[in-house]
């Protein structure tokens, strides 16, 4: 009989949220690399999905992100369990009063543990504090358990975003009241 290794779910209260540091560069570019290619599954064209990968998950970026944190960009914002990182958001403020998600990851092994609700709720008072009262998020339309999540914590549809190049690209755009 094959032996299975279980993973206990982390203890919640050990799982601290807090702002990235230059030394979490690697981890959150591994875990966005991770995240956004598993999002990416559907689309066909993967060097394209690769572009995206290395425009938007490269270290320089990142580190240029980590440092220049404002209400346009709230920083990283990462899961920390034992001194690893298992989990990252990033948003800001994209008009008055309307808060976004722009993006949110979690390590393959920590999913459905409640590690992304923690993040979403992090970055949320966040965005409440700074005044919004509304908060969007977008994702790829392909992306069925991402559309499920979000649901779960209170956002309906807006609207599509069609890519006319590449509509594998499409996303859904999402909104709720903060």
């Amino acid at each position: 009989m094959k032996q299975v290794e279980v993973k206990e779910n982390p203890n919640f209260e050990d799982v601290r949220i807090e702002l990235a540091t230059i030394e979490d560069i690697d981890s959150i570019v591994a875990i966005c690399i991770e995240g956004y290619a598993y999002a990416a599954t559907a689309v066909k064209d993967k060097q394209k999905v690769q572009e995206k990968v290395e425009e938007y998950y490269n270290p320089e970026r990142i580190l240029k992100e980590i440092k220049e944190v404002s209400a346009k960009w709230s920083g990283w914002i990462v899961a920390r369990l034992d001194g690893k990182v298992i989990g990252v958001i990033g948003g800001g403020i994209v008009d008055s009063k309307v808060g976004k998600i722009f993006v949110l990851y979690v390590d393959a092994d920590y999913i459905k543990q409640g590690i992304g609700r923690r993040l979403v709720d992090h970055l949320t008072q966040m965005q409440q504090l700074l005044g919004n009262n509304t908060q969007l998020v977008s994702f790829f339309k392909s992306n069925e358990e991402s559309l499920l999540f979000y649901k779960a914590l209170g956002f309906n549809y807006l609207q599509d975003i069609v890519d006319t190049e590449n509509p594998d690209f499409t996303s859904i755009e999402m909104i709720r009241d903060i």
